[in-house]
């Protein structure tokens, strides 16, 4: 009886050590998840009134999208407050356009210069067909990206068009394939 009673205090006691008032928790506040922006600040809402004039200008249109669309992208961009808007062409994967807001020009240079060799390596491409064209620019302190494949266009010609616009928006930062 006695070694039963001692069997049992020794259970509760490791039970009792292995628990915790203390219990870990997940810290989602360290890392947020990025989302994009629902409202915008003045230099945002100007790069999209320029690109959106700027697609005008070819006859067509930069819309929210309906699904989510997520780049390959440089672990410095992960975070960062974005805005998609994609021109309503006929193939689904034409014509996204991020626009990173970052914390001021300087910022917005060095992460369109690090978006850039991110694309130029081997593994920034991994995730776009071959023959992807990629512009990277500047406007104030936000950080324009966009691609194109003309081998997955369903409209090679208007997607050409919608690329040149957007590209022709802000400084653009060069990018080495």
């Amino acid at each position: 009886m006695l070694r039963l009673t001692l069997v049992a205090l020794a259970a509760a006691f490791l039970l009792a050590a292995c628990t915790s008032i203390d219990r870990p928790t997940i810290q989602t506040d360290e890392v947020p998840l990025p989302t994009p922006l629902r409202s915008f600040d003045a230099s945002v809402a100007g790069t999209i009134g320029q690109l959106e004039a700027a697609v005008a200008a070819v006859g067509e249109r930069l819309e929210t999208p309906s699904g989510g669309y997520r780049p390959s992208e440089p672990e410095s961009l992960l975070q960062m407050p974005r805005v998609i808007r994609r021109a309503q062409l006929a193939d689904p994967d034409d014509a996204y356009v991020v626009i990173y807001e970052t914390a001021g020009q300087g910022d917005a240079q060095e992460q369109a210069q690090v978006l850039a060799d991110y694309l130029g390596s081997g593994f920034g491409q991994t995730n776009f067909p071959a023959d992807t064209q990629f512009s990277v620019g500047v406007l104030d302190d936000t950080v324009i990206f966009t691609t194109r494949s003309s081998r997955r266009s369903d409209d090679p010609e208007r997607a050409e068009a919608v690329f040149d616009a957007i590209a022709a928006v802000g400084e653009p930062v060069e990018v080495n394939k």
